[in-house]
């Protein structure tokens, strides 16, 4: 038997210790220290401790003892420990003493801590690591199990495990059960085998390979459903390189209260998900920006030949790849599942938030009820997606999609679900559909944890409020604990309390003016400045998108914000698009109620396009002004205002061009409404506008003139990179969800414009992703960057900007060939043509370059510059829409991420346009 165990065990590369008993054989907690103690102590005390893990390895443990190392202390190599405990009495491996965990670094070896065959112990309250310089099979915690039987009682509890350098070959059949942060393993083709009262609680696991926790077997085939009482709850998982946590052979497992972000950028896989399991339930979940290697990338995945999964009460928010996923095909996929009480927030940019719906089995039932999906602007993604092998139902939902995808309808039926927002032709058929505002308490307005839905909850008036289905084994719950009763109408939604107040709001707005019917306008800036339109206002075509609002310059035509959208004491900026009607008299276009003026006043005054400011509240006040360019009639215009409170000055741009600033030093807070297309003067309404206003942003700071510039001109995306700090960066635009850095990404300290960029190593999964599309590449476009490299090698691609597609990217703006090239393919296919223009110079390390690419629909042409200095130019004619992730730092080719930057990038472009060559200049004067 000794050896079949040590043959097993030699087949995962683990080191096999001859199990003996120490001289201390009467001890029942045993000391390790790795300051004070020696292996010749009988380490019976504290205060004679052993030393190193050689003891620990040689000895075989009972039920109720107890290995402790000293807080502080750290050991390299693998700990193995001999023995099993009892039902009635666990090992435990844990700490003594105060001070910071003990740290165990496997230094390479196959697994930091392993037991081979054994059961009842308990790893507790320990610092975990296993790197190495090369990647391999390799693990934080490994059990295994080649018995033919159950083994029971493994708990591992509040470890922090991190920087375990595993691998897996996610391209064949093996499964990363022998390479995670903690992982079971079974030997195939072993049917009785398996684990019993398995609890995984309270861990942290950050950079762990080849995933987080894993329980399966290598390839995952002829076993029977044999893992019980398996409770996974409570754990942190950062930057695992692919899966995050999986229970395979489960029965009834209970994953819960778990927060899994940034994870799936090195490796393949789904963030939570089962296969081959029964009955499981995955609550009170959070998954954030979940990615892959090449398939997958869900928050979360029922996946082959699973049944009776309830997916319920998690919050997921901007995983490219979509909410949930079926996986895989009929006969050899999921069954019975009910996906109910969850909210997603900008999930599916880069698919769908409902994936591979053919996943779901013939024969079967698959129920998704109650969920809250918001899917914001630039989120192009579909709802759903696939024909499934069995009817799926939804019902209930609330979708509020801003985005132009669709939806797969086939073998689907939908009944009393919200649909809000854009349209598609595809939007499904459901004869107590409705269609109108949600009046959802800050849509778009979730983060970091799961209290941060409450953004979902309904307001006063919402039609969503008691108009659902009654759905009788409903699970008792919403999203939030309010009761679900199984005989009255639910409220449609994840949300079934009492209508709430609407939010408070707070600085800063941007109405895009994309609703393009009703009378309300929203806040996408999700500051809760709601804004209504007056009765003489109506919808118009728009400058930016699709819409508009129409003034009439009558006093009933204007738009109405009931809040104050910005503090005019401090520094400010306005700005809209605006194309005047008639140029006559002094109009304004933008403005905050004082009590008897407006602070300021975005305006044309005879068709001088101008910035006013008033130094009190009063009529008397003086005021300093600057004027600009002279408007005409049925044109667009971009202006913006700018009041810098730390330089006293005012300034005016037009279009993006700087037409002059004054000094101004005595601002005054206003506190009434916000006005689009009127002032205040002598306490009345006056100077209403006759025009169309698109656009407009009123921003609590003073923008630089760069910004202006990107505003002025009408950029589709800006990313400046000049955060500094956190994971996370801005698009000017707003028209974008936020990006966020991953893997090894930096902050560099400095950048070409502005005070910062981005640094990355060119080491897999190292990027920054926006989980939506910057621009529509089927359309004319300009992309343009800063680059500063670390490395020009000839061997390798560095793409600096990409978008993600199905299968590739639709343009690689890199370096190939050690020169900055456009690449540009003809459909979203790892062989479709590609078409290249090339430098006609060489890069070099340690130098800043702008790069800038532009696809002409209209003449069928791409063209790269470099410092603004045209390359080069080639015909195409084969564009096409890519409604993925915007990458920085790395492209996308046969589903997965490539091309990894080595050096900085600063200030990224995007134009759905082709630039001038005066713009082209600007750009590359920085």
């Amino acid at each position: 038997m000794l050896a079949a165990v040590a043959s097993a065990a030699a087949g995962l590369g683990l080191a096999i210790v001859p199990s003996t008993t120490a001289s201390a054989a009467t001890c029942t907690t045993y000391y390790v220290s790795s300051s004070s103690g020696s292996d010749s102590n009988d380490g019976c005390s504290s205060s004679s401790p052993w030393q190193t893990l050689t003891n620990v390895n040689s000895t075989t443990f009972t039920a109720g003892d107890q290995i402790l190392f000293q807080a502080g202390g750290s050991w390299s190599g693998e700990l193995a420990p001999q023995g099993s405990g009892s039902s009635s009495g666990q090992i435990t491996i844990s700490s003594y003493g105060s001070g910071a965990d003990p740290i165990l670094n496997g230094a390479g070896a196959a697994a930091t801590v392993y037991l081979h065959n054994q059961e009842y112990w308990t790893i507790q309250g320990l610092e975990i690591t296993n790197p190495a310089s090369t990647t391999a099979l390799r693990s934080g915690i490994q059990l295994q199990n080649d018995t033919t039987g159950i083994l029971s009682g493994i708990h591992i509890v509040d470890n922090d495990i991190h920087d375990v350098s595993g691998y897996w070959n996610d391209a064949g059949s093996v499964q990363p059960s022998t390479s995670s942060g903690i992982a079971f393993n079974v030997t195939d083709d072993n049917t009785t085998s398996g684990w019993d009262d398995v609890q995984i609680t309270d861990n942290t696991l950050t950079s762990t390979d080849a995933g987080g926790i894993y329980i399966g077997s290598l390839v995952g085939l002829n076993h029977d459903i044999n893992a019980t009482n398996v409770v996974i709850d409570g754990n942190t998982i950062t930057d695992a390189g692919g899966n995050d946590i999986v229970c395979v052979f489960c029965a009834s497992p209970v994953v819960q209260n778990n927060v899994a972000m940034d994870n799936g950028y090195r490796y393949s896989g789904a963030g939570l998900w089962s296969g081959w399991s029964t009955n499981g339930v995955w609550q009170y979940n959070e998954v954030a920006r979940q990615y892959r290697k090449s398939v997958d990338g869900q928050a979360f995945d029922i996946d082959n030949n699973t049944s009776g999964t309830v997916i319920q009460y998690n919050w997921s928010h901007d995983n490219p790849f979509g909410f949930t996923e079926w996986c895989c095909s009929s006969g050899f996929g999921a069954s019975s599942s009910v996906i109910r009480y969850n909210i997603s927030q900008n999930d599916g940019s880069s698919d769908s938030v409902f994936p591979t719906m053919n996943g779901v089995d013939s024969g079967t039932t698959a129920q998704v009820y109650n969920n809250t999906i918001y899917m914001g602007q630039g989120n192009n993604g579909r709802v759903t997606n696939g024909t499934p092998n069995s009817t799926v139902t939804f019902s209930n939902n609330l979708i509020y999609k801003l985005g132009t995808g669709g939806y797969s309808t086939s073998k689907t039926t939908w009944t009393n679900n919200l649909f809000y927002g854009n349209h598609p032709s595809s939007e499904p058929t459901d004869a107590n559909k409705i269609t109108s505002d949600p009046l959802l308490v800050l849509p778009g307005g979730g983060s970091a944890g799961r209290s941060t839905a409450a953004v979902y909850k309904l307001r006063s008036g919402s039609p969503a409020l008691g108009a659902g289905a009654v759905i009788s084994s409903n699970g008792g719950l919403d999203y939030f604990g309010n009761t679900v009763s199984s005989t009255a109408a639910p409220n449609i939604g994840a949300y079934n309390g009492a209508a709430v107040s609407a939010a408070t709001p707070s600085a800063g707005a941007y109405w895009p003016f994309e609703e393009g019917t009703g009378t309300t306008s929203a806040d996408r800036a999700v500051h809760a400045n709601t804004a209504t339109l007056q009765s003489g206002a109506s919808w118009t075509t728009g400058k930016v998108g699709s819409y508009a609002v129409n003034l009439t310059g009558s006093s009933t035509s204007w738009v109405d914000v009931p809040s104050t959208a910005i503090d005019t004491s401090g520094s400010y900026t306005v700005s809209a698009w605006v194309k005047p009607t008639t140029v006559t008299g002094t109009q304004t276009y933008a403005s905050i109620d004082g009590t008897n003026i407006s602070p300021f006043y975005l305006q044309s005054v005879n068709g001088n396009l101008t910035f006013v400011v008033r130094s009190a509240d009063s009529t008397s006040a003086t005021y300093k002004r600057v004027i600009g360019a002279t408007a005409v009639a049925g044109t667009w215009y971009q202006i913006t205002g700018v009041y810098d409170n730390s330089a006293h000055t005012i300034a005016l741009y037009v279009n993006g061009t700087l037409q002059g600033t004054t000094a101004f030093s005595s601002p005054w807070k206003a506190t009434g409404d916000t006005t689009i297309g009127r002032a205040k003067w002598n306490g009345g309404n006056v100077d209403f506008a006759n025009a169309a206003i698109d656009d407009v942003r009123m921003i609590p700071r003073a923008v630089t003139a760069r910004e202006a510039y990107a505003l002025g001109t009408g950029a589709a995306g800006y990313f400046q990179l000049d955060e500094g700090t956190g994971t996370t960066f801005s698009n000017l635009l707003g028209n974008t969800t936020d990006g966020y850095i991953e893997g090894d990404t930096t902050w560099a300290g400095s950048g070409k414009v502005g005070s910062n960029s981005l640094s990355f190593d060119g080491t897999s999964g190292t990027m920054a992703v926006v989980p939506s599309s910057a621009i529509d590449t089927g359309q004319s476009y300009s992309v343009g960057a800063w680059v500063k490299l670390n490395s020009v090698a000839t061997t390798s691609n560095q793409t600096f900007v990409s978008l993600t597609g199905g299968k590739i990217s639709p343009f690689f703006l890199q370096l190939s060939g050690g020169k900055f090239v456009f690449t540009t393919r003809a459909s979203d296919s790892n062989s479709a043509a590609a078409t290249t223009v090339k430098a006609t110079s060489s890069a070099t390390t340690g130098t800043w370059y702008h790069v800038l690419a532009i696809y002409d629909s209209s003449a069928s042409t791409i063209s790269l510059y470099v410092n603004g200095t045209l390359q080069a130019s080639a015909t195409f004619s084969s564009a096409w829409t890519s409604n993925g992730s915007t990458d920085i730092g790395a492209a996308t080719y046969n589903r997965g991420p490539v091309d990894f930057t080595n050096g900085q990038i600063d200030d990224v472009n995007f134009y759905q346009r082709v630039l001038t060559s005066t713009e082209i200049a600007a750009l590359a004067a920085g």
